[in-house]
């Protein structure tokens, strides 16, 4: 959250020099979707809209908002407006704009299975869907309301499939099945079933929860709270986070911590993924260490010491990846010392990426988890191609910007 406001900060002073320039009231105008000050989005998307009339992200933009709103009326009105710009622009079946205005026409008619199928039809005439993440999520959503579990699972099969070809995005994947079974239980039931986790035993790596199961068995998900139903003395480490898919954490607070986990993966792994959140370094001693022991009794480590920790710390929630290796069955720990860090799971990847930032997706509200691909995520904006006009040159240092994220 306090990226956010910060971000604010740096575009209100790049509005000031430059009032006019669309980009920047763009993203401040997310930054202040996220941190639900909706009056202030409000006001940016209008100016937008007075600037650029066929701007079609700003009525988007501002449909979303007055639904986040509960305000249904303006939305009805913002809707149809938007759908006489698409004929204007011209837009293809293929565009974004179009898949924007399926998104605004599910959310309105969430509650009437004969317009959901509509749109479902309307959708099913698009070619490649099968390579399309918005489409697939917008049609996965359909499908678990109009409770087609089977086609909702294949959907969301795909939309993995997607995810997976780029672990940048990978996280998203997982929050689409979070979001899924918070809000149905129905597909839960039905994934339950569907997967056989009803006949899963995986206590003895300390996996007892349902949906733990699932992603460990489906997604090679392990979550690093499961240690505590193994050394009850972890408890003591034991937080809830939101931006968990379980819900819990461990964290290092401010005392030196071991993680001794099981042997969670018999096959050979090349790669594995840490989401750590590195809150704060203690002291100049610090360091994080991950240590394998193989099925042959030899012992790897990787440490990463005060410089190498430095960087991630006061990004929040970050997948880290840092060591490719080829070992079966090998037995994984977790040395943490002088840093106030969480640990939220390790899972197994197959594509190389050092370093992703998880954005908070609770703060995201109803914008689509693709939303970075017409405005990108305040993290990222902070790049000289968001800064169109020369004068922005001298408002800030880029690297001090990224510093302080």
């Amino acid at each position: 959250m306090k990226q956010y406001s910060k971000a604010i900060i740096y575009f209100t002073k790049a509005n000031i020099i430059d009032p006019e320039n669309i980009h920047n009231l763009n993203k401040r105008a997310i930054a202040y979707y996220i941190i639900q000050e909706y009056d202030k989005v409000l006001l940016d998307l209008d100016k937008i809209i007075q600037l650029d009339p066929l701007n079609s992200s700003a009525y988007y933009l501002k449909s979303l908002t007055y639904y986040t709103k509960n305000d249904i009326n303006n939305v009805t009105i913002l809707f149809e407006k938007y759908t006489e710009l698409l004929k204007l622009l011209s837009s293809d079946s293929n565009s974004l704009t179009k898949f924007q205005s399926f998104h605004l026409e599910y959310l309105l008619n969430k509650n009437s299975s004969k317009d959901l199928n509509n749109i479902l039809t309307k959708i099913n005439q698009i070619p490649n869907i099968s390579e399309n993440e918005l489409l697939l999520l917008i049609r996965c959503k359909i499908h678990i309301e109009l409770n087609k579990y089977y086609k909702t699972k294949v959907d969301l099969d795909m939309l993995f499939k997607i995810s997976g070809r780029d672990n940048a995005y990978y996280y998203k994947a997982f929050s689409y099945i979070h979001l899924l079974l918070q809000k149905h239980s129905g597909f839960w039931s039905y994934l339950y079933k569907d997967c056989e986790i009803d006949k899963c035993d995986f206590t003895k790596l300390g996996i007892t929860d349902e949906f733990s199961k699932y992603m460990y068995k489906e997604k090679e998900v392990y979550f690093i709270s499961n240690l505590t139903n193994l050394n009850s003395e972890l408890c003591q480490f034991q937080e809830s986070d939101i931006n968990s898919l379980s819900g819990l954490v461990l964290c290092s607070k401010n005392k030196k911590l071991r993680l001794d986990l099981p042997i969670i993966y018999n096959n050979s792994v090349y790669l594995l993924i840490y989401k750590i959140n590195v809150k704060k370094i203690l002291s100049k001693n610090c360091f994080i260490k991950f240590i394998y022991n193989d099925n042959k009794n030899d012992q790897y480590e990787r440490m990463l010491k005060r410089k190498d920790v430095s960087k991630f710390e006061g990004l929040g929630w970050i997948e880290y990846q840092h060591l490719n290796f080829n070992m079966n069955g090998f037995q994984l720990s977790i040395e943490i010392n002088s840093i106030e860090m969480q640990i939220d799971y390790v899972r197994f990847a197959d594509i190389s990426r050092r370093i992703t930032h998880i954005p908070n997706m609770s703060l995201m509200g109803y914008l689509l988890p693709d939303y970075y691909r017409f405005l990108p995520n305040v993290p990222e904006t902070f790049k000289d191609k968001y800064f169109s006009r020369k004068e922005m040159e001298n408002l800030l240092d880029l690297n001090d910007i990224l510093s302080i994220l």
